[in-house]
């Protein structure tokens, strides 16, 4: 599904801090996955192999939801995926804290952002409540599985190139979740784990920062 990239004019580049990624008590399954998935889930739980990507619990629902709401009409939905990129002993992560949408241009075979709907979106990515990058995009296929067609390697390819970029892919018909992530000869899965977020500061809090609508990227 391709995917107009908005234009960036100034970056800011910032390090890769080193940080321990949530505790095992913290962490769950997600609600789809089968019986191998969850025997896999504990497995690499009880390694000392940190998870590739973190998912909140808030960001999951926010993306479960927007897919199961066009699923009768199987249209897939699309959006961008919020966080922030860490290391641990050696291994990057990355922590998907929220997501972000607008409207779209939807079918059972491809979805777009409005052409007019960007304004929104970055509103949208300026309310969030945290210093954020864009460490991602989520999509869904349904009634088709999760992969990465073509198009969506393609579009991961142009927009979501760094090592940390995720893609999620989400079918709610067949409730199936995958995350995705660039090799050299095209994607890979990734594993996963859902973590339980901390309440987030109120608007009047005096330590909530202002987002820049500029795009950060991690090196």
């Amino acid at each position: 599904m391709p995917m107009t990239r908005p234009k960036i004019v100034r970056e800011t580049r910032r390090g890769i801090p080193e940080t321990e990624p949530p505790g095992s008590r913290k962490l769950k399954p997600h609600q789809w996955f089968s019986t191998m998935e969850k025997e896999l889930f504990e497995v690499r739980l009880r390694s000392s192999v940190p998870f590739d990507v973190y998912i909140s619990s808030a960001a999951e629902k926010k993306v479960r939801d927007h897919a199961e709401r066009y699923a009768a009409g199987r249209l897939e939905v699309l959006g961008f995926l919020l966080g922030e990129v860490c290391r641990w002993k050696g291994k990057m992560y990355t922590v998907v804290r929220d997501a972000a949408t607008t409207e779209l241009r939807s079918s059972p075979s491809n979805v777009r952002f409005a052409p007019n709907a960007y304004p929104k979106l970055f509103h949208q990515l300026d309310g969030s409540g945290f210093d954020y990058i864009i460490v991602g995009w989520y999509h869904s296929h349904p009634g088709h599985t999760c992969f990465m067609s073509r198009t969506d390697v393609e579009t991961q390819r142009a927009s979501f190139r760094e090592p940390y970029h995720v893609a999620l892919v989400i079918d709610p018909v067949t409730r199936e979740v995958r995350t995705f992530r660039l090799t050299g000869e095209g994607c890979e899965e990734t594993s996963f784990a859902i973590y339980a977020a901390e309440p987030r500061k109120s608007a009047d809090s005096p330590r909530r920062r202002k987002l820049r609508l500029k795009p950060v990227v991690a090196h």
